[in-house]
């Protein structure tokens, strides 16, 4: 009889090319933190004592949030989902959270938590370049990721189709009420995405057209503080899920290493 530890090795060995972060968080840009050939990154724009005026327009605040979020060195983020999102073509394997730390060109460490078979787990994965590593399921050893093991949180944050560019592919941007958050003053912008936008930026684990989305930026700084994506409900979504991203730490000195492993990492997907 096979326990659930070995269940749940099989499961994640079966993880398909549809594992988002996803980072997990959602994940969850704008340009960011992965940059195309390894190019250095911009400077981050200056911040002035008001970096947008108290009547700046959605737009407005989108676009200097994406530019902000396309010059960041690095950042933390966290994850949340409510609802189902599945990471696997089977619908066994569900996405819970994921945090961690990305440091642009090539880096990013994540620590995410999924269901499987009823049982929520944790994992560790760490990307380098070329070579990912994760933690043994059953042990906690760090090893090569599965080869069918392709989660890549900063897909939030890629050049082409993350948060940033997304921010500027909005149709209906309207302002709401300025709000605080973590103590700080944001501004408030609800908007719709179409569902073949959001498709790329989460591995196309959120579902439906239009999806909403919820962006809080730092009235001090422009930068972008909390994203939250929201499926509409459908009937092939009997529980919708809602994606919640919180960014902090934006240009901040991050360290991130190889795991100490005699095993060769496996190449990123």
């Amino acid at each position: 009889m096979r326990s659930f530890a070995t269940d749940q090795g099989i499961a994640v060995q079966q993880l398909s090319r549809r594992m988002v972060l996803g980072l997990g968080s959602v994940v969850l840009s704008s340009a960011m933190l992965t940059a195309c050939g390894g190019e250095s990154p911009p400077a981050m724009p200056a911040v002035e004592a008001t970096v947008l005026p108290a009547d700046a327009s959605a737009e407005e605040i989108l676009r200097y949030a994406s530019e902000r979020l396309a010059a960041t060195t690095s950042v933390s983020f966290a994850l949340a989902v409510d609802g189902d999102t599945f990471i696997d073509t089977m619908g066994t394997i569900r996405l819970v959270s994921a945090e961690g730390q990305l440091l642009r060109p090539d880096r990013v460490a994540t620590t995410f938590k999924v269901e499987i078979l009823g049982r929520t787990v944790s994992l560790d994965l760490i990307t380098i370049g070329e070579q990912t590593w994760m933690t043994d399921i059953v042990k906690g050893e760090w090893g090569p990721a599965p080869f069918e093991f392709s989660y890549r949180p900063d897909v939030l944050f890629d050049t082409q189709s993350g948060l940033g560019p997304v921010m500027g592919r909005v149709s209906g941007a309207m302002r709401e009420a300025d709000e605080t958050i973590d103590g700080q003053a944001v501004f408030h912008v609800t908007a719709d995405v179409a569902g073949d936008v959001v498709g790329p930026m989460t591995y196309y684990t959120l579902h439906g057209d239009p999806v909403r989305a919820d962006i809080w930026v730092s009235t001090a700084t422009g930068d972008l503080v909390r994203a939250r994506l929201t499926e509409p409900p459908g009937a092939d979504r009997p529980n919708p899920a809602t994606w919640t991203l919180d960014i902090t730490d934006h240009g901040e000195p991050v360290v991130i290493e190889a795991p100490v492993t005699d095993a060769v990492a496996s190449p990123s997907p």
